[in-house]
This record gives structure tokens, sequence and C-alpha cells, in this order.
């Protein structure tokens, strides 16, 4: 396997600027990271063009680029299931997690098991979300390895199989898991 040098410059050279990047943003409005609505929302101090940013880092990943051309490429029409579901949800996130924001703001929720334990004050309820989120977001996490896996083959590195990272994974849901734990009844 040939490396492509343009592209591999391309992704270095982007590389190094997201990361200097993010180091000027950690000066930019410094915040106390052990408080945990810092270091999970960003001291809810996100605004609009940040957001957006965000939402688009959110849309614009592995699964658009990678998982839905192939599964469209490999089941046919099945796949086009995205492109109405996306055009169907956003509008309705729109209207209704700003209320839902408001609500989880006003209560000190930092999780959306937090919010689920302020409203219905169900600690199961609440450890059923935990977990569902966990549960569902561990693919998507696969998903972006994966994406990763193929756009560094791309560039013409060798790439190994999935597999070896599987410890990585577990290790962060491990790691994912205690600040929902620890935010449980906390309030910032």
């Amino acid at each position: 396997m040939a490396v492509n040098w343009v592209a591999l410059t391309v992704f270095v050279l982007l590389f190094l600027f997201v990361t200097l990047l993010g180091f000027v943003a950690a000066r930019w409005r410094r915040g106390d990271l052990n408080l945990l609505h810092e270091w999970g929302l960003g001291g809810r101090r996100f605004g609009t063009f940040v957001t957006w940013f965000l939402l688009g880092g959110d849309l614009y990943t592995a699964y658009t680029f990678v998982a839905v051309p192939a599964l469209m490429f490999g089941a046919g029409a099945l796949g086009f299931f995205a492109i109405p579901y996306t055009v169907m949800i956003y509008p309705i996130l729109y209207l209704i997690f700003p209320a839902v924001w408001r609500a989880a703001r006003e209560r000190g929720c930092v999780t959306a098991a937090d919010l689920v334990q302020s409203e219905f004050g169900n600690r199961w309820l609440s450890l059923a979300v935990a977990i569902t989120g966990l549960v569902a977001t561990m693919p998507y996490i696969a998903l972006q390895l994966v994406g990763m896996q193929v756009v560094i083959g791309a560039l013409g590195i060798e790439t190994s199989g999935l597999s070896g990272d599987l410890p990585l994974i577990i290790a962060f849901v491990v790691l994912a898991a205690s600040p929902i734990r620890a935010a449980c009844g906390r309030r910032p």
C-alpha cells in the first residue's frame, strides 16, 4: 500500500490546526473542570455560533459518509431512511429541545438521566435512561472507530481490525458512565 503524501500532508496540517485551535479555545474562556457541568457541558456557555458547529460535527461523521453509503450500496433503498429521518427529526428537536434545555438548566441537570430523575423522581427510570444511552452509544462509537480506520487507510497507512480496539471501547464506556453516576442528584 502506497502512502498518499498529498492527502497525508493535508490531514496532518488540518489535524495540527484543529489541535492548535483547541488549545486556544481552552484558554479563551477558562472554566473550573472540577465542576461536572464545566467538564460535560462547557459551563453551559455555548452560544448559537459554537452550537452550530457542534451540530455540524454531530451530523457530518463516519455515519454520514461511510455507514449510510455502505448501507445503500449493500441493501439498496433501505439506506434512504436516513434522509427523511433527518428531515423529520431536526425540526421537531429544534422545537422541543429549547424547553428541555431550559428545564435542565433550571434544575442543574447535566445528563438526560439527571433530567428524568429530577422530573419523575424515579431512580430506576433514571438508571434505565443512563444505561440505554450508554448501550445505544456503543455502536456509534464503534462506527466512528471504523470510519477513522477507513480514513487513515485511505491515506495509505496500514490499519488493523477493530477487534484490537475493543478494550479501548470498553474503557471508554466505563469512563463515560462515571460522570453519569456522579451527576445524579448533584447540583453544579
